[in-house]
């Protein structure tokens, strides 16, 4: 290479390097337009995170984490982020599996034999695809109450319980699904549950802001749930966490689920094989359910016809609401944190995606 086509190449890398920066800049400007526009119309209170091949675009709070306090929403607020737990829940799972410890298709009594006969011949496969036939919640079944309940009184509540299909033959989307899992990992891993996601995936991801949080935990930096009454927000009535074990129990930062989010694209939780699993669904098929997200298609550009596969999970409860979108072919993500409920996180979701689409970002 003579020196001419070596000034020639370093001055095409300062520019496309120029340009990206350039290009970073204006999408971190669009996106704050959006979000703002949300902030000051809707409301919208919480932490929006949007990154591309781990690199941040945007990562920006909005509103109050403590009302009262007028603390302010930031990067380091942690939030319930209620269903999207059942993403965690199916990662622990499958490392069980790789360890040889679980087997997707044999029947859950092989590891939880107190439960009776027809819960007895599910399989880890039909609670991971919420086609089992289980109710939705556990108030369905029983009174909850405000109190940290153990797991082995979650599995006696278990007894009474009738399927409401065959296996296997429909979806219906369930809560006790998850947390069976979540038991049967206590089973064979001897360890509680929050032990296990801490020393499997939060603890090796440096996801230090992450937990699972019981009952009566105070949780440092943790926003308030609101709810909106009569156009004004109110605290928000508490929820059940013990409750909630295995589908909706988590709490965490955007930065710390930007962690966790990288490591499945590098394979540092689960192999090739097990993420394949994660990610497969037919969209519109039994709920377009893989294990533990829900899969979609995308499109990639404005007027291209090539589609993506989008994988995704959401999450509400009582004062909380989360989107987590992941768009595996282009390793686009898109992480909404609220402390508002209700709240359009979806409709926030679907305007960034479109911004991004319109500055090529799906290309």
């Amino acid at each position: 290479m003579t020196v001419w086509q070596i000034i020639a190449t370093g001055l095409l890398w300062l520019c496309s390097f120029a340009g990206a920066a350039q290009g970073t800049e204006v999408i971190f400007q669009q996106i704050d337009t959006c979000l703002e526009r949300y902030h000051q119309q809707a409301a919208f209170s919480g932490v929006a995170l949007v990154a591309k091949r781990g690199e941040l675009l945007y990562h920006t709070g909005f509103g109050y984490a403590k009302l009262e306090e007028q603390a302010a929403n930031s990067a380091s607020t942690k939030f319930l982020i209620g269903s999207a737990t059942k993403s965690f829940t199916a990662i622990a799972v499958m490392q069980c599996v790789e360890k040889g410890w679980l087997s997707l298709q044999t029947p859950i009594r092989n590891y939880l034999p107190m439960l009776n006969a027809e819960l007895g011949q599910l399989t880890l496969h039909q609670l991971m695809k919420n086609s089992s036939g289980l109710p939705v919640h556990l108030n369905r079944i029983t009174t909850l109450e405000y109190r940290n309940i153990s797991s082995e009184e979650l599995l006696e509540l278990y007894e009474t319980i009738k399927l409401s299909f065959t296996p296997g033959t429909q979806y219906e989307y369930s809560n006790l699904n998850y947390q069976l899992c979540a038991l049967i990992v206590e089973e064979v891993s001897g360890m509680p549950y929050a032990e296990f996601l801490e020393q499997c995936i939060f603890k090796p991801l440096g996801m230090n802001d992450t937990g699972v949080q019981r009952t009566h935990d105070q949780v440092a930096e943790r926003a308030t749930g609101y709810v909106v009454v009569e156009g004004n927000l109110q605290p928000a009535p508490k929820n059940y966490l013990a409750y909630a074990m295995g589908g909706g129990d988590i709490y965490a930062t955007a930065a710390d689920l930007l962690k966790w989010d990288q490591a499945l694209y590098h394979q540092q939780l689960l192999n090739a094989t097990s993420l394949n699993l994660l990610f497969d669904g037919t969209p519109g098929a039994f709920g377009g359910y893989g294990y533990g997200f829900k899969v979609k298609q995308y499109a990639r550009g404005i007027n291209s016809q090539e589609i993506g596969k989008l994988v995704r999970h959401g999450g509400s409860m009582y004062g909380f609401v989360c989107n987590i979108h992941r768009y595996l072919d282009d390793e686009v993500t898109i992480i909404i944190l609220g402390n508002v409920r209700p709240y359009p996180v979806m409709e926030m979701t679907v305007a960034l995606e479109e911004l991004l689409r319109k500055y090529h970002f799906f290309e």
